[in-house]
């Protein structure tokens, strides 16, 4: 589902901040240019969530990346749900609302092997191939990875910072980590 500064009940105020943190939930692709809007999405397994923003323009936007590759299946009506359908999507979503390719950096948090006795690289290891997708994706789109943090075998969650683009991930263990 694509939304751009949406009004649903997954809205919620940051304490004492002043910020509107918007989830991304699975699937999600969500863009907005309000400097009051964290973008969070949360508790990223095998899942990748991505980040996009442009400096100049102060617009952001964060997707929930579920799959590696939509496998040339018609994905309008969810194309957050796959790597190759949905970075592209996300970027052209950005553009609408002012920001340019060029200055839009990219990081990306998940791709966590949650189970421990799948074999690594194996075709059961999500978390790998939907890494290696968004990676290729991002490649394939001219676009730039500034920062990462993902692998492993931990949860962790992906924050954004419209109003200044600071980009923060949460570890399972409450570790804090600017991309």
């Amino acid at each position: 589902m694509i939304i751009s500064q949406p009004a649903k009940p997954d809205i919620q105020p940051a304490a004492d901040t002043g910020e509107t943190k918007i989830m991304v939930g699975l699937e999600d692709i969500r863009v907005s240019y309000n400097p009051h809007v964290v973008l969070a999405c949360l508790g990223l397994g095998s899942c990748i969530a991505v980040s996009a923003y442009d400096p100049v323009a102060r617009v952001g936007a964060m997707a929930h990346i579920v799959l590696p590759d939509s496998g040339g299946k018609d994905s309008k009506d969810s194309p957050g749900k796959y790597a190759d359908t949905g970075i592209p999507w996300m970027i052209e979503e950005m553009m609408k609302s002012g920001a340019v390719r060029s200055r839009t950096s990219i990081k990306i948090a998940g791709g966590a092997r949650i189970f421990g006795n799948i074999k690594e690289d194996s075709m059961l290891d999500i978390g790998f191939r939907n890494l290696a997708a968004v990676k290729q994706t991002i490649i394939n789109n001219d676009l730039i990875l500034c920062g990462e943090n993902t692998g492993g075998s931990h949860g962790r969650s992906l924050f954004l910072y419209i109003s200044t683009g600071l980009t923060l991930v949460t570890t399972a263990t409450r570790e804090k980590i600017v991309l």
